[in-house]
């Protein structure tokens, strides 16, 4: 019996203790010792705690405190949690999870592998209404068409009470990260039970109230006793990072500028500058070229900017470094760009834009500015089709893996997000290819050639580094952060 194992013998025995033995451990010092209350303050208190229904980043991120799955978000990739390890099989399309022994819910209910099936067909079913389910489980063999009818076999079987296997559409590398999202935690069947780190106490419009799990499997690495979030930064411990948009989908930064006394933190998000294709000037690929050139000499963010993150793994071998090579004199070009005024990012490169006209009019590059009030009118403006007068977009990705895939998927010739209406064939096949290869140096490797695609053909070129921020008091200590966008409580505490 391994120690993670260990710490649930003394849960076992709840019943033998009474309530202030518990606390100090029953006798056993790896029930943890009564932790300190933090109060945090989050951008929003979730209207939501149903881990398949929570399609914001901070009730993501409570969802993710109160509920374990098979993986877990830790630094730049996952961790086992409820599952202690996994096989891949048949090249990436067949993955068996093994959950570790003795797993049980806060109401001491077992936790097995059918519950986890019980709640994937639950987060597919369309009459649940989960935002996230087609983007994060729509892999899973059977999955989409389950998604939209709620009938049809679905690849996700539990073998026995402590095993899952999961048959895909086609092969991933990354099916270990999207189990880590909250869509994929198994929810409770009957009533109010937990298996995370922390279970619910109180629930207001204002304020919510987080208590201990003892029973989570990892409940000896949980410090704080109590966490009391609220959206005031009165007598707080911690101001909790303020984006909003979940990964995998748009980019809207609302983080804005650095609060005093925060502490930045990298996201794996880029900013774009999309260049429309069709129906403008920017059909023309030297003109593209062009602009890509001249936006390259303005200063439009406070780092350099590059299409894949830096904190994305192999992200020094997929990026392009290559410089632009200019053929010819071209005329003048006159160009409106567009973008969404709650984009915080987006707007403040408008307004640089804006004070750099000196500087682009030696390009012979002038600009209108056209700013719409929100994501979903930039993304009718964008089309498909484009509406007339729009060449140049601001809108940013954030990615749901930790691989320059999820941003490369942006520019195949069907993607829903491809803002250029950029197309060529042979991207696609490489595509195909990157997502079938499960050696992470190989599929570096064909990324870099699929990011010089881009650099040539120029449907977008990045413009700012997308980042968040948290603040904490000085005696504060052991938040964790995933530039994925999910952060870590349980190691919070007080100096």
């Amino acid at each position: 019996m391994d120690a993670a194992r260990q710490r649930l013998a003394p849960v076992r025995r709840l019943a033998a203790c009474a309530a202030v033995a518990l606390l100090a451990g029953c006798g056993s010092s790896s029930v943890p010792e009564r932790g300190p209350t933090l109060r945090l303050t989050v951008p929003l208190v979730p209207r939501t705690l149903d881990p398949a229904r929570v399609a914001d980043l901070p009730s993501l991120n409570v969802a993710h405190e109160l509920y374990a799955g098979l993986t877990r978000f830790s630094g730049r990739g996952v961790a086992p949690d409820l599952a202690e390890s996994w096989d891949i099989g048949q090249g990436g399309l067949v993955w068996t999870f093994h959950l570790r022994r003795n797993l049980r819910w806060s109401d001491d209910r077992p936790l097995t592998a059918q519950d986890f099936r019980r709640s994937w067909l639950r987060a597919l079913d369309p009459r649940t209404g989960a935002a996230l389910a087609g983007p994060d489980l729509g892999i899973v063999k059977g999955a989409r068409a389950y998604h939209e009818t709620g009938r049809g076999a679905v690849g996700v079987q539990a073998l026995d009470r402590r095993t899952l296997r999961v048959t895909l559409q086609h092969p991933v590398p990354w099916l270990d990260q999207l189990v880590a999202f909250p869509i994929a935690f198994p929810a409770p069947a009957h009533g109010s039970a937990f298996s995370g780190p922390f279970r619910v106490v109180l629930r207001r419009p204002a304020r919510l109230v987080l208590e201990r799990n003892f029973n989570y499997w990892n409940a000896g690495a949980v410090k704080p006793s109590r966490i009391v979030m609220t959206r005031s930064e009165e007598q707080t411990d911690g101001v909790l990072p303020s984006g909003l948009a979940p990964p995998g989908l748009p980019w809207i930064d609302t983080a804005g500028p650095a609060p005093k006394g925060s502490t930045e933190l990298p996201m794996l998000a880029t900013g774009l500058m999309w260049l429309v294709t069709q129906g403008t000037p920017l059909a023309d690929q030297r003109k593209r070229q062009f602009v890509a050139w001249a936006v390259t000499h303005l200063k439009l963010g406070s780092a350099p900017a590059s299409l894949v993150p830096h904190e994305m793994p192999g992200a020094p071998i997929v990026n392009s470094h290559k410089q632009v090579q200019l053929a010819g004199k071209l005329t003048p070009l006159h160009l409106t760009v567009a973008w969404a005024e709650q984009d915080l990012g987006a707007s403040r490169v408008a307004a640089r834009l804006r004070r750099s006209a000196h500087q682009l009019g030696q390009f012979q590059i002038s600009l209108s500015f056209r700013p719409v009030p929100t994501l979903g009118r930039l993304l009718e403006l964008a089309g498909p089709p484009a509406r007339p007068g729009v060449d140049l977009v601001l809108l940013g990705w954030s990615s749901k893996i930790f691989d320059a895939y999820n941003l490369l998927d942006l520019f195949p010739c069907g993607s829903a997000f491809n803002v250029a209406h950029w197309c060529d064939p042979s991207y696609d096949a490489l595509m195909r290819r990157a997502v079938r290869t499960l050696n992470e140096q190989a599929r570096w490797q064909i990324e870099r050639s699929l990011v010089e695609k881009l650099h040539d053909a120029v449907p977008a070129t990045p413009v700012y580094t997308a980042s968040d921020h948290v603040r904490l008091a000085p005696s504060v200590h052991g938040f964790a952060w995933s530039p994925i966008g999910f952060y870590e409580l349980m190691g919070m505490t007080r100096s």
